[in-house]
């Protein structure tokens, strides 16, 4: 159902509810007055027997109290009566101020609703048969007109006061119910800003949110697919890598290390036969040297293309602990002496997937090459760990160089393309990869993989 359908239906319920209840009590105030006028109306039939026997000789003194009697009991709703001699004296109590609360509170308002109307007074002449001369007054009071009339107004604005807050309150439950899925949305909506596409969002009986939902799962999974794809491309990618350093460290070592050794084997021969002849013997030494120094060189790229070797034209698995060693090996010999470079592995009896040992191995390579070029560390540790519980994998190379606020190293991780490299490995392997800062100064590279 639409959120304004489901909103329109219950403001309508609660709107009649209310309705007949304000209904009920406009009746039941309608009733209670006219009980009022009727009471009224026999109240004047008693005035006017009282009046009578006061004509036809009764006792003055009964006759009064009767009168106050029925001033007392405020049945005579639109006038006082009130007995005077014929010394002007008054025989029957003065009009009472109400001691009611309510009557109270609305007093200022019967003022305002009587200050512009006259308060006149009827005498009505009595003359007893003891030539007794009395006179009955009828002092305007309109007090209970007035006060009932305040007493409705104030009755209705109750009753719209009491509508619109039940109306508010309704809507709010509504909008609060009809809205709650929301958290649900917001939540997904968040898990998938962190990558996690697998994410669903339940349905909602709200039919806008339930299809915002819908969307979003839609999109969760086409972004899912989409990620599948980017991680099957990247794979492809790495594995046509891995093939050409494994082709062309076979033709360097087929091709260029046969002609290398032959060079140097042929400047041997020659060094040996120049023997008293100087400057050939100088001119096969050099010969020996130089392609000793390139042969060196050579296997020094070999060891990058092919980190584990081969045997033959057969691959042998990745011995990837022994292959992290070998790096920080060659690193150490190749780079800055008074560079601190440690290695722990903790791999215990976890079977590492080659293509996730390639993967690390090439991630670990880049971020020593990063560190050696641009952190102007001292001290750099690599951390190969297996969490058994999760389980993972985890890489950790932290130094204690410039860190990212080192200006080029900083755009260098940014925007380099060895960065650009460890991301894509890290989202091939489905992997997650985290630059922490390290105080005071340094760079931890955290990534992590699941087994």
């Amino acid at each position: 159902m639409q959120l304004v359908t489901r909103l329109l239906l219950r403001l309508l319920v609660v709107g009649a509810v209310m309705m007949v209840l304000a209904i009920a009590i406009t009746l039941a105030a309608a009733k209670r007055n006219m009980a009022d006028e009727i009471d009224s109306s026999q109240r004047i039939g008693q005035l006017v027997a009282i009046l009578s026997a006061l004509q036809e000789g009764a006792p003055v003194a009964r006759q009064a109290d009767a009168i106050n009697a029925m001033n007392d009991g405020d049945t005579l709703r639109n006038f006082h009566v009130a007995l005077i001699d014929a010394d002007g004296r008054r025989l029957t109590r003065p009009p009472h101020a109400s001691e009611d609360a309510a009557a109270h509170a609305s007093n200022w308002l019967q003022r305002w609703m009587l200050s512009d109307q006259p308060m006149p007074t009827y005498m009505l002449g009595i003359v007893r048969p003891d030539g007794q001369r009395l006179a009955v007054a009828l002092e305007s009071a309109p007090q209970a007109e007035s006060g009932e009339a305040v007493m409705s107004a104030l009755l209705q604005s109750g009753l719209f006061g009491a509508i619109t807050l039940a109306l508010i309150a309704v809507l709010w439950i509504s909008v609060r119910h009809a809205l709650a899925p929301l958290a649900g949305i917001l939540q997904g909506i968040a898990r998938i800003e962190a990558g996690d596409y697998a994410a669903r969002i339940s349905s909602s009986s709200t039919r806008e949110l339930n299809q915002i939902a819908q969307s979003l799962n839609h999109l969760s999974e086409a972004l899912n697919e989409q990620i599948a794809k980017q991680r099957e491309l990247l794979h492809r990618l790495q594995d046509v890598q891995e093939e050409e350093r494994r082709r062309l460290a076979h033709e360097l070592h087929d091709e260029f290390g046969q002609l290398l050794t032959a060079i140097q084997v042929d400047a041997s021969f020659m060094l040996r036969q120049s023997a008293g002849q100087p400057a050939l013997e100088a001119c096969a030494k050099a010969m020996y040297e130089n392609s000793g120094s390139i042969l060196s060189q050579l296997r020094g790229l070999l060891a990058q293309l092919r980190p584990y070797g081969l045997l033959g034209d057969e691959e042998h698995d990745i011995a990837l602990e022994q292959a992290l060693r070998d790096l920080v090996r060659q690193r150490q010999e190749r780079g800055d002496a008074g560079l601190d470079c440690r290695l722990a592995v903790s791999l215990g009896d976890a079977a590492i997937p080659p293509r996730l040992a390639v993967a690390v191995y090439r991630i670990a390579q880049e971020a020593l090459t990063n560190v050696m070029r641009h952190a102007k560390a001292s001290k750099v540790e690599i951390s190969l760990t297996v969490d058994a519980a999760a389980p993972s994998l985890q890489l950790i190379v932290a130094d204690n160089g410039i860190g990212l606020s080192g200006g080029s190293r900083g755009a260098v991780l940014s925007d380099g393309i060895g960065m650009a490299g460890i991301r894509e490995r890290v989202l091939a392997n489905q992997g997650t990869l985290q630059l922490l800062p390290v105080e005071p100064t340094g760079l931890t590279l955290r990534a992590s993989f699941p087994l």
